[in-house]
């Protein structure tokens, strides 16, 4: 018996020694008695009263909120009526500060250290835009207007560089890429984007925090980069991948560029099957991105000199477009082939 009872006390020790688990209720307690709260890509505060679009730092500790709205909630285009802007410290829960001097809030990026630049895009309808860099203490370092929309925007780890891609306008600050020294509240170069809008931005810097090269990603094409001095690096692994990678709009697009650059047979076979393939993912029901990818097959054939197999892409592109633009084409090569 005493062995049976030391047995039955070593078991019922080890089971008060399992910790329990939180309950759905307790852990929701947990939640609520925090001040910020973050669910998808929105933040909460009990105190201030907010909610806007959260923007997290790549170490997950500064948080950014931006709130597009009068104070009466009324956001997006209008004449008066300022939003807000908060800097949380996530890892202690600690409201930094809050600034309610930006017109419309629209964008944020947050580095590492706790400063970050806001996209104010301002009052009225006018083509324009702020990238303003704030830091940790609310105070601002840098201020850059546009007469031109800004698409979107990204920051360093380090919180130094600014990436600023500005939308099409008729000013010279229209479709810009440009990388901003926040430390030295300057431009680091400014280009006509190589790649169009990019998605994201990533930034190498040295040992000493130069820049190094800026990195552009891609949604399903992958990361490219450009040199501190702005010279695109990667012109074929970006044309391969959008004839590779890109969806069928995309790889219509690149096979046409890659006809008019060079309309070499190397090109053309490539050309070729990037609009075969464009037409097998959905292509072929639209129409439009249809009589494009005949056009391309057309343009092909007859840059490999298969003069019969040219014109029968470039009927059918007609057939679903009379205006694609090969009707001269057309003809040529139906005089060229006798066939009337």
């Amino acid at each position: 018996m005493g062995f049976i009872s030391k047995l039955l006390g070593l078991l019922s020790g080890s089971t008060k020694a399992v910790p329990r688990t939180a309950t759905p209720a307790q852990t929701r307690a947990t939640r609520r008695a925090r001040n910020a709260n973050l669910r998808d890509d929105w933040l909460t505060l009990i105190q201030p009263d907010f909610f806007g679009r959260a923007h997290r730092s790549p170490n997950k500790r500064w948080v950014v909120g931006c709130n597009d709205s009068d104070g009466v909630g009324r956001g997006g285009h209008r004449e008066g009526g300022h939003g807000r802007v908060v800097l949380v410290d996530h890892q202690s829960d600690k409201v930094m500060h809050e600034l309610k001097c930006f017109a419309r809030p629209m964008d944020a990026a947050v580095s590492d250290a706790g400063s970050y630049i806001i996209q104010d895009g301002g009052f009225g309808s006018a083509l324009s835009g702020d990238v303003v860099a704030i830091g940790p203490d609310g105070h601002e370092r840098y201020r850059r207007r546009y007469s031109a929309n800004v698409f979107n925007i990204g920051l360093s780890r380090c919180g130094r560089y600014a990436a600023v891609q500005t939308a099409n306008a008729p000013s010279d600050d229209g479709n810009l890429l440009e990388v901003l020294d926040l430390d030295r509240e300057g431009t680091v170069f400014s280009v006509q984007p190589a790649t169009g809008w990019a998605d994201k931005y990533s930034f190498d810097v040295d040992a000493e925090g130069r820049l190094t090269a800026l990195g552009i990603e891609h949604k399903g094409l992958g990361r490219f980069s450009y040199s501190a001095a702005g010279e695109f690096q990667d012109t074929q692994a970006f044309q391969a991948a959008r004839l590779d990678k890109g969806d069928y709009s995309t790889k219509l697009m690149a096979a046409r560029d890659l006809l008019k650059g060079d309309a070499s047979p190397d090109n053309a076979e490539m050309a070729l099957s990037a609009a075969d393939a464009a037409l097998a993912e959905g292509a072929k029901d639209r129409p439009d991105w249809g009589a494009v990818a005949h056009r391309i097959r057309g343009e092909s054939y007859q840059a490999l000199g298969q003069f019969p197999e040219a014109l029968e892409a470039f009927d059918l592109a007609l057939s679903l477009d009379p205006k694609v633009g090969v009707q001269k084409r057309a003809m040529a090569l139906r005089k060229k082939l006798g066939a009337g």
